[in-house]
């Protein structure tokens, strides 16, 4: 019984030292890993949408896009660009989606479509659909790649949705 004792409080007090050296660990390397989503995310805005010059989340309350992001030039928007998913073959397609106040798509990025499957419906990120997209207009319509309906109707349907919600507070 003695011993039952000793080893349940050894065990408490190895798990205590553990828990709070992990904690310590954490603490030390969450403000360097939020820097670098930040960084990552600012590079894709920029990517996605280079006459930008600064850009600004809006504080709007949209329950189907993640993020909408202000781009600013010389202090007035230019463009948004929304955070779309919508549910392709495997999972979740996440896109970045970027509108010119014009109503000219000057930019689309797929975030995540890991979930997809490889060689077909990951064609979504590659340049052929991603081209066939940017330039466009709104009304104008976007094909879906052959094999691929499902992941590619996906990334058309969060194009839909956003320039939906842009008809209606930005046009």
């Amino acid at each position: 019984m003695k011993n039952i004792v000793k080893l349940t409080v050894f065990l408490a007090i190895v798990a205590g030292l553990a828990g709070g050296a992990l904690s310590f660990v954490n603490g030390m390397t969450d403000p360097i890993i939020q820097e670098q989503k930040i960084a990552s995310v600012k590079e894709n805005l920029v990517k996605i949408y280079s006459s930008g010059e600064e850009f600004k989340a809006l504080d709007v309350s949209l329950s189907d896009y993640p993020a909408l992001v202000s781009a600013d030039k010389g202090g007035s928007a230019v463009g948004y660009i929304y955070e779309t998913a919508a549910q392709g073959y495997g999972g979740e397609v996440k896109a970045l989606i970027a509108l010119d106040k014009d109503g000219t798509y000057k930019g689309l990025q797929i975030i995540d479509c890991s979930t997809e499957t490889k060689g077909i419906g990951d064609q979504v990120a590659g340049e052929a659909f991603i081209s066939s997209v940017v330039g466009k207009n709104i009304g104008d319509s976007i094909d879906t790649i052959s094999g691929a309906t499902i992941s590619s109707t996906a990334v058309v349907e969060g194009i839909e949705q956003a320039t939906q919600h842009y008809n209606e507070n930005y046009k």
